[in-house]
């Protein structure tokens, strides 16, 4: 079996596996079809599926529940002929897989007798979301693929077909490797692996660790806020943030003995758990944030795994910018775009805008144009006008640079969502669905990135949002200012909704509302305001909402924003 258990997350090939057979005996029964779909990073980057001839009559029963018929069958390929094809997707060159799926058992036992006839061995580690399921999903009634994947919105095309079984559980794997690296700070797959086998403790059979602190998890209460784990000398080792405090909190103590190493240690040396409530996610963010960098707890940089989601960005401060992929926002008169969900979309981004428009590719990042300077290949093959030698102006060059903008943001007819738009429609009506799903996925990623693309950046679009978190208790308002918090309001539910104390509030910060961004150009953000700035802007990437934020433009009166207020 090969060596993965100490495999980082980040870079294991987990092979989700999905398999129809003419039956339930891995040994006497038969593939009718198999799908392998390739998860890297979080990202779907591969898939193979195929109908298989059994050779065996696939029953009455079995083509009812699959749709698969012996007549579909009868001119396939047989299990020995595409073994090695088969075998190849599994196990590249030098790649450490996960073989994964939903009840994994019985898709790995099939193909495991079916390499053995083959005269193959097959033999890796197995993961099951099914498994995972019962340990993450505890309130969902059944652990199902059909269950858990309605509980994550995720879509079937058809039911019992290989395909979109494996497709469906690629996607709650991902929805749980986050989950796994946000929630519980895994960062190997000996975590996961260990995870998903781990015995689940309750209220009657409580934890070791539960016991020796003696904590009593119904105190916590069901509200966003932030936890302080502390030693024997009041110490804080580690502080977190949580949407549900209890539930939080709860999921050290249920599976301690197959929690990482590192999270045993600092269970280990806690002696008291305390907490502070907020009244939303994103305040408990902030606050997380703003504690670690007070108080440095020594398990928090030992522990926390940052996530991050890239940009596109486009020095417009350089007179010749080129395009280019990043991860963090900087206060420098760049235009950013993002963050994206996926790293795939600004990889095709960035693909489609560099086939499609004359920026340079060159590596500088920087050039200073000289008459002398020979033309590289890309300007041979039509893909730059040479800005380096004079070829092409500094003014010509801005224009190529504003419709890559207007490329990007727009959603008129040379905008890439209505080319992805065509494409997909394209690729459906040639029936190449693959293809097709691919760029809508690409797509619906541009399109949630520009519905608040305005809202994230930090002194890049001189922008001025408000942000509104409606929860149990009631409201929270944040006014961010170039992405920067600059102040919170809280509209208690229980009390009565009382527009003079808004009006109040905002008339505190009428400047906030009203003043003229151009002066705070030159503004130079501290750490700790760059470090709100991605909180804000990773927390906008997953909590969009069109109802959330309001952007305010030199047109917007208070009535305006009171109205947005109380809706």
């Amino acid at each position: 079996m090969e060596n993965t258990s100490k495999k980082n997350i980040s870079d294991t090939d987990f092979i989700v596996c999905d398999v129809e057979t003419t039956g339930l005996s891995p040994v006497y029964n038969r593939i009718t079809e198999i799908a392998l779909i390739k998860v890297h990073n979080g990202e779907i980057t591969d898939k193979f599926s195929t109908l298989i001839n059994p050779r065996q009559h696939i029953p009455r029963e079995i083509t009812l529940l699959t749709g698969i018929s012996n007549e579909d069958v009868i001119n396939k390929p047989v299990f020995e002929d595409i073994c090695g094809k088969i075998n190849s997707f599994l196990f590249s060159e030098n790649s450490q897989i996960i073989f994964t799926g939903h009840n994994v058992s019985f898709d790995y036992k099939f193909l495991f007798h079916s390499f053995e006839r083959a005269g193959i061995k097959f033999d890796c580690s197995t993961l099951c979301t099914c498994k995972l399921a019962r340990r993450l999903l505890k309130r969902l009634r059944s652990k199902s693929l059909i269950n858990v994947a309605t509980y994550y919105g995720i879509k079937f095309e058809r039911q019992h077909r290989a395909y979109d079984d494996a497709l469906a559980t690629a996607k709650i794997l991902i929805n749980f490797l986050d989950l796994l690296g946000e929630d519980y700070e895994f960062d190997s797959t000996e975590d996961i692996l260990s995870f998903q086998n781990s015995r689940i403790f309750n209220s009657e059979n409580k934890s070791p660790a539960l016991k020796r602190i003696n904590l009593s998890l119904k105190d916590f209460p069901n509200q966003p806020g932030v936890y302080f784990m502390k030693a024997k000398d009041g110490e804080i080792i580690y502080i977190g943030k949580a949407k549900n405090l209890r539930e939080r909190v709860s999921s050290y103590f249920r599976y301690n003995s197959e929690l990482p190493v590192k999270i045993r240690k600092l269970l280990n040396n806690i002696r008291s758990v305390e907490y502070e409530t907020t009244n939303s996610e994103l305040s408990a963010l902030i606050l997380e944030s703003k504690l670690i960098k007070r108080y440095k707890p020594r398990y928090n940089s030992a522990i926390k795994r940052f996530r991050f989601h890239p940009f596109l960005k486009i020095d417009i401060q350089n007179s010749f910018p080129k395009i280019e992929r990043v991860y963090e926002i900087e206060n420098d008169g760049a235009n950013y775009y993002g963050p994206f969900r996926s790293g795939m979309t600004v990889n095709k981004l960035m693909k489609d805008i560099n086939d499609k428009f004359k920026i340079r590719k060159c590596e500088n990042k920087v050039i200073r144009p000289a008459k002398n300077f020979s033309a590289c290949m890309y300007h041979e093959i039509g893909k730059c006008d040479a800005p380096c030698n004079f070829s092409q102006s500094e003014t010509e060059y801005k224009n190529e640079v504003g419709k890559v903008h207007e490329f990007i943001t727009s959603v008129e007819m040379n905008s890439v969502q209505k080319l992805y738009e065509m494409r997909m429609n394209e690729y459906s009506e040639n029936l190449d669905y693959e293809r097709a799903a691919f760029v809508r996925d690409r797509l619906q990623d541009i399109k949630k990135v520009m519905s608040y693309q305005k809202v994230i950046t930090s002194a890049i679009n001189d922008k001025k949002i408000i942000i509104k978190c409606t929860g149990e208790s009631g409201k929270e308002i944040f006014f961010i200012q170039n992405g920067k918090l600059v102040s919170t309001y809280n509209i208690e539910k229980s009390s009565e909704y009382n527009q003079s104390d808004v009006l109040q509030e905002l008339t505190d910060t009428t400047e906030y509302l009203f003043f003229s961004l151009s002066k705070y150009v030159k503004h130079k953000f501290n750490q700790t305001e760059l470090d709100e700035i991605k909180v804000i802007s990773n927390w906008l990437a997953l909590n969009r909402d069109k109802n959330s934020f309001l952007e305010i433009n030199e047109n917007h009166t208070r009535d305006d924003v009171l109205r947005f207020l109380s809706e």
